[in-house]
């Protein structure tokens, strides 16, 4: 938790640094204000944008009793429609192992057994805050999550598909270079850059299944990278 806190109030410092130089840039009496348009950047237009991120994963209900959290990734592939109405693909995995000795199918598995999350789906969202640098965005959708049960002699027990929704916010800063990408004409093609990314997503009903004596949801909290295609 504390290493999400420290990201966070990162990004926090970074958007107030990139409001002061977006200002800076703007009232510049050295450029035209028809250069203004930002014609590569997320300004009015739609974008593309693929997104990893490595984090802990926090558990609700009884499966904090039964799982032992170690590591979750997330990847995202965003398309933001003119700019802020987002459409998105997730994939969401989550790896740990069990706390404790559980019989599941007629079997017994040991804390020494791996317990792992998978989940993936769309969701829709939009974009409260939306600058050169900086974009914050909630989203909202449905994921099918499926938990497995792996042995330490390879043996594998799968609970099966389970729809579940999504809510979460991704907070993301992208390194612009403002005066570049001014200079850039409107029809120049496209450009990319890369971005730093902190992406919260819960899944209520990651596990939900009467054959198991566990249930729950997982809050995914991940860092990573973001590269942005215009």
């Amino acid at each position: 938790m504390k290493y999400c806190f420290f990201i966070f109030s990162l990004l926090i410092s970074l958007t107030a640094m990139s409001q002061q130089e977006e200002n800076v840039e703007i009232d510049s009496p050295k450029v035209e204000q028809y250069d203004y348009n930002f014609p590569n950047t997320n300004i009015g237009k739609s974008s593309l944008a693929f997104y990893f991120g490595v984090g802990v994963p926090y558990v609700t209900s009884n499966l904090a009793d039964y799982y032992k959290q170690k590591v979750d990734l997330t990847m995202a592939l965003d398309y933001y429609h003119h700019n802020n109405l987002t459409f998105s693909f997730h994939f969401m995995f989550a790896d740990g192992n069990l706390r404790k000795e559980i019989d599941v199918n007629n079997r017994l598995w040991t804390p020494q057994d791996t317990l792992k999350f998978k989940a993936w789906g769309l969701s829709i969202g939009y974009s409260v805050l939306n600058r050169v640098h900086w974009r914050v965005n909630p989203f909202g959708g449905v994921v099918l999550s499926k938990s497995e049960l792996v042995s330490s002699s390879g043996n594998k027990y799968k609970t099966g598909l389970k729809p579940s929704p999504l809510v979460g916010v991704n907070f993301s800063y992208r390194f612009i270079n403002i005066k570049e990408e001014m200079q850039r004409g409107e029809y120049s093609g496209a450009s990319g850059c890369l971005g730093i990314n902190a992406r919260v997503a819960y899944v209520p009903f990651a596990v939900n299944k009467k054959n198991v004596p566990f249930s729950g949801g997982i809050l995914y909290m991940t860092i990573g990278i973001t590269m942005n295609i215009f």
